[in-house]
């Protein structure tokens, strides 16, 4: 069975967050690209997965960042609370002023939807930002995420 993509592209984002060496100019390209993707036909994951996981699996540090973030988010079995996803607003002021497209985005704000697409509005836009580790640091609610999930291994 092919893995959740909210549990693959939350992971990418906390280790793109908690990267310290820069990407490449082709793993930004190549994650660009896997955004683009993501955006024009996210139903078609298993192909998107596969290309990010080369990007990732060719850069040690981002792998093992990337491991580490999974394993925690499948220690809770992918259960983040609604609380700790992205508000409209975050979404709005940490992700937008950078953007230069119109982005539109699955979850409303005060309407809980498990299964809503937030993360993978998220990491669209990150994804397809110039640098996705830098937009990541900026992120609010990933920190919120990391906090918690170092609360769960205690």
């Amino acid at each position: 069975m092919a893995e959740s993509p909210r549990t693959t592209l939350l992971a990418l984002l906390l280790a793109l967050k908690q990267l310290e060496t820069p990407l490449t100019t082709d793993e930004r390209a190549k994650l660009k690209t896997k955004g683009q993707q993501l955006a024009i036909d996210p139903d078609d994951w298993d192909y998107i997965q596969e290309g990010l996981m080369a990007v990732i699996q060719q850069n040690p540090s981002l792998d093992r960042l990337f491991q580490t973030a999974k394993v925690q988010l499948e220690a809770i079995d992918g259960n983040i609370p609604i609380e700790l996803l992205p508000t409209q607003q975050e979404k709005e002021t940490e992700l937008l002023p950078q953007s230069r497209e119109t982005v539109t985005f699955g979850y409303t704000e005060g309407e809980p939807d498990k299964t809503s697409n937030e993360i993978v509005d998220v990491s669209i836009n990150v994804l397809t930002q110039k640098d996705p580790s830098t937009t990541t640091k900026n992120l609010s609610f990933l920190q919120r995420i990391q906090d918690a999930l170092q609360k769960s291994k205690s």
